[in-house]
């Protein structure tokens, strides 16, 4: 008799230290926050997939998951096109956008627009073998690709409102624009000048930045109009980042250089 209450006390032990680590492991599950950050899967080198693995990879890949694990949450992230991401962010699909935002006036009124995390602006790209386009001027009359609703095609669209005539393409995607401007149907590309420089990078025998910066867009977070807590949080990682200099080296991993740190914040858009 006492053997068995022995051995039913066992049980009744083991299963209470079960149940007690069960519980304490929901309740460190629980307390993990989750992130949802809204992206464009298709825009190299910011974000896009593995062609082997299809993982998303990419410099926003990288950085929201050090900003993740500096804020002491999970991410999860949520492939958007571009055209509706802005307001998926407004309607609570994802809890921000990381997916090289430029800051502008407009946006900054109408999200919580964090610091800049990188330096960015809008240049012209042409074939490698094609005539130089050193500014808005020599563009008139040409073919000139964009993706569609980013700065560069507001940009574009502002050239042609002030008398500029452009012959417009605008792509649901930049993977889209550098095929068109490779196979010949555009002779120009407008884009961020991190992108240019990703494209030409590999494959300089088919690209070539022509033109300086004709803009200067530093890139941010975008959070929901309201949510300063989450903004407030973000600055502060952001900063840490910056200052531990683990932006620097997501940034020389994938531009080779560092423009993670000293950024302009003087912003120049066109619109």
């Amino acid at each position: 008799m006492k053997k068995w209450l022995s051995v039913m006390m066992v049980l009744v032990l083991a299963v209470s230290v079960l149940t007690a680590c069960a519980t304490q492991e929901e309740s460190a599950s629980e307390d993990v926050k989750v992130i949802k950050v809204g992206l464009d899967d298709a825009y190299p080198p910011f974000e896009y997939h593995d062609e082997e693995t299809n993982d998303l990879i990419g410099f926003d890949i990288d950085f929201a998951k050090a900003l993740a694990e500096e804020m002491g949450a999970e991410i999860e992230f949520v492939p958007t096109a571009w055209d509706g991401i802005f307001n998926g962010v407004n309607t609570g699909q994802y809890d921000m956008i990381v997916s090289c935002v430029s800051i502008t006036p407009d946006r900054i009124e109408a999200f919580e627009m964090t610091k800049p995390y990188l330096a960015n602006g809008i240049v012209i790209v042409s074939a490698a073998d094609g005539q130089p386009a050193t500014s808005v001027e020599d563009l008139a009359g040409k073919k000139v690709g964009v993706q569609l609703e980013t700065t560069a095609d507001i940009a574009a669209k502002k050239f042609i409102a002030d008398g500029y005539d452009l012959g417009l393409s605008q792509f649901n995607s930049v993977m889209e624009a550098f095929a068109a401007l490779k196979g010949g149907s555009i002779e120009y590309i407008m884009v961020d000048s991190s992108v240019g420089g990703f494209y030409i990078a590999n494959d300089p025998e088919s690209f070539k930045i022509t033109s300086g910066l004709l803009s200067n867009e530093p890139i941010g977070i975008c959070i929901a109009k309201g949510n300063e807590e989450l903004a407030s949080d973000v600055n502060a990682a952001i900063a840490s980042l910056q200052g531990s200099g683990k932006m620097t080296e997501i940034s020389t991993k994938w531009f080779s250089e560092d423009f993670a740190t000293q950024i302009d914040e003087d912003i120049k858009v066109i619109e």
